[in-house]
């Protein structure tokens, strides 16, 4: 049989997915509340955007959310202890005006970019967005493939090159 600590600590642990790496893009629908772990977080600020929103959770550990009420983009900075940084760009999508043609789109797009966490796929003005950062010219390029495989109309890529590494 399970200790009731153990068991309360396995639950906290799988509530919240941990951020890891310095670039992260995920998708919110609007009325949802993600959450997210963050290894020797000190705070979150965000830097731009109306729709979304990002805090500290104070019930959570190490802990930040980020919430849409609206469809919108916006970047938010977690910052650690240790002085360095995560980028967190969220896409917002509009559940009510999203078809399920679009949906369907989105899913597979996003799988598509599993392996890019940097990068993701939200509905929003009547097509698949995506939104992000890469690094290397071959993601890039296969971000350029999806629109390009898609059309224009379907998918519109917003996703930035990150500048070179000193």
């Amino acid at each position: 049989m399970m200790k009731p600590l153990l068991l309360v600590s396995l639950l906290w642990l799988g509530a919240a997915e941990i951020l890891s790496g310095e670039y992260r893009a995920v998708t919110v629908e609007v009325g949802q509340r993600r959450q997210f772990r963050v290894p020797k977080l000190e705070t979150v600020t965000g830097s731009s955007g109306r729709c979304v929103e990002e805090g500290m959770d104070s019930e959570e550990y190490e802990t930040i959310w980020i919430e849409a009420s609206c469809s919108g983009v916006r970047t938010s900075l977690v910052w650690k202890k240790d002085g360095t940084r995560v980028h967190v760009i969220a896409c917002a999508e509009e559940v009510e005006n999203r078809s399920p043609v679009m949906l369907k789109l989105r899913q597979k797009l996003q799988g598509e970019l599993k392996q890019l966490k940097s990068v993701t796929a939200c509905v929003r003005n009547g097509r698949v967005e995506l939104w992000g950062w890469f690094r290397t010219d071959a993601e890039g390029a296969q971000v350029s493939a999806l629109e390009k495989k898609y059309g224009l109309e379907s998918v519109r890529s917003f996703v930035e090159k990150l500048p070179a590494e000193e």
